[in-house]
């Protein structure tokens, strides 16, 4: 799954995107960015971040798949609305019949 970070105020968020074959999908994903775990002090990934729990998750089908797109939220996560303007402009990017390809950057 691609991962990239941003931050918002002070705070920070992970972006993820991958497609599923097994859906026949897309799936985007906004998180909470949480600090690695302290088992990793002294390895090459010490002081990283990773995805936490999931605010908003998107579904997209592939073209030939007869569903249609639709969207999670978790009800016990805020999102910042200059945030999900981001998020969903990063969604929308993604051009019809992409499937199998890597969403753009």
């Amino acid at each position: 799954m691609a991962s990239e970070m941003r931050e918002d105020e002070g705070e920070y968020y992970c972006f993820r995107s991958a497609h599923v074959e097994s859906e026949e999908a897309w799936v985007f994903e906004l998180s909470e960015a949480r600090p690695a775990p302290a088992s990793w002090a002294g390895t090459e990934h010490e002081g990283a971040v990773m995805p936490g729990v999931v605010m908003v998750a998107v579904v997209a089908h592939d073209a030939e798949v007869e569903k249609p797109p639709f969207v999670r939220f978790d009800p016990e996560q805020p999102v910042p609305f200059a945030l999900m303007k981001r998020f969903v402009a990063r969604v929308a990017e993604m051009p019809d019949g992409l499937e199998g390809e890597q969403p753009p950057r």
